[in-house]
């Protein structure tokens, strides 16, 4: 079992400060919620390579892993266009996941 802190309250912090964070805490695992800089609420992921290399190394440096990720998309919206840029949206954060070394993704069906 993962215990998993969810730094949704400590937004104001960097993506590159959570790890730093999580570990102060006593933590080793994030449960990375819907931020701006990331993976957003209901829009495509803002994540760059860039991004991704410097909170891989801030993990890495830290000692904490991804436990899961939380994107938020409207796949089950009754608005066709809403569902096919969910598909698009879920495909990225699904090669986001790959890229964090993340194998569990969490959702909700409800249209936000």
């Amino acid at each position: 079992m993962k215990i998993a802190l969810d730094p949704y309250m400590h937004r104001h912090l960097s993506l590159t400060e959570l790890p730093r964070l999580a570990a102060e805490l006593g933590y080793e695992y994030i449960e990375l919620s819907p931020r701006a800089d990331f993976l957003d609420w209901w829009v495509r992921p803002r994540v760059f390579p860039e991004r991704v290399a410097a909170f891989k190394k801030a993990l890495k440096d830290h000692g904490v892993k991804i436990a899961s990720l939380l994107p938020m998309y409207r796949w089950a919206s009754p608005h066709e266009d809403e569902r096919v840029t969910a598909v698009a949206n879920w495909k990225k954060a699904i090669e986001v996941a790959v890229e964090m070394d993340v194998d569990t993704m969490n959702s909700e069906f409800g249209r936000g």
